[in-house]
């Protein structure tokens, strides 16, 4: 059974989503103390985390970064906030997916299915059995969501690591929109068509922290590309 945490400050509304989840076989945990939420992560180890936005004192954007610094759970933001701003926003710092309110259970059960498929089932199993992948001195570990470049590491999140296997699985051809929808999300039709661009725009930015050289470049009217070297 799966273990999801959820952190809304709304306590009829983590009520409902707790009951609902329930009937569906998860396991569900409900945050109680709004000022440590990375404490209540370490402590329950969920295997998903719901985040609200609007919290008290630090709001859903903090504490999806501070979750992200020290786990790779996957975390879905439920959030009445619904500008693509805020969508990009949440992406950006870390999150799996955004999930605006009012929101249909099953458009929930049916991302959070997705979620748990590329994390923990039938997709990772797939990448379990791999080996390590090499290309042009790069060094990928997908079991492992990191990969190595020049003698230094990136870590990955699920998301971003299908995303990276798809565009080094077909280098150095392009990769288009379509199949790194496949790739990543399970779920296309549930999946803002922002999402793409943001999670590769936070793989650019963590080859840019790390100073590698690595480009993913846009391909008008396909998609990416995937450049090893080069890149000053």
């Amino acid at each position: 059974m799966y273990q999801i945490l959820i952190v809304e400050d709304d306590k009829t509304l983590a009520r409902q989503v707790k009951l609902a989840l329930e009937k569906y076989g998860y396991v569900c945990k409900t945050a109680e103390d709004f000022q440590n939420i990375d404490q209540a992560v370490i402590q329950t180890k969920p295997d998903i985390i719901l985040l609200d936005i609007n919290l008290p004192r630090f709001d859903g954007f903090y504490w999806c970064r501070k979750i992200r610094s020290i786990s790779k759970t996957p975390i879905l933001i439920l959030s009445a906030r619904n500008e693509s701003y805020d969508q990009v926003r949440g992406m950006e710092s870390g999150a799996d997916d955004y999930i605006t309110k009012p929101f249909d259970l099953n458009v929930l059960l049916a991302k959070i299915s997705a979620t748990i498929r590329r994390n923990y089932g039938e997709l990772k199993s797939e990448e379990s059995m791999e080996v390590t992948i090499e290309k042009e001195g790069l060094s990928f570990y997908p079991s492992r969501l990191y990969f190595e470049y020049a003698g230094r590491k990136v870590d990955l999140t699920a998301t971003e690591s299908q995303l990276f296997s798809a565009l080094l699985s077909s280098y150095p051809d392009a990769v288009s929109r379509d199949e790194l929808f496949s790739r990543a999300w399970d779920e296309g039709a549930y999946v803002e068509e922002n999402t793409l661009n943001v999670n590769v725009r936070r793989l650019r930015n963590k080859c840019k922290e790390k100073k590698i050289p690595l480009e993913i470049k846009s391909i008008r009217g396909l998609g990416y590309q995937l450049k090893i070297g080069g890149v000053d």
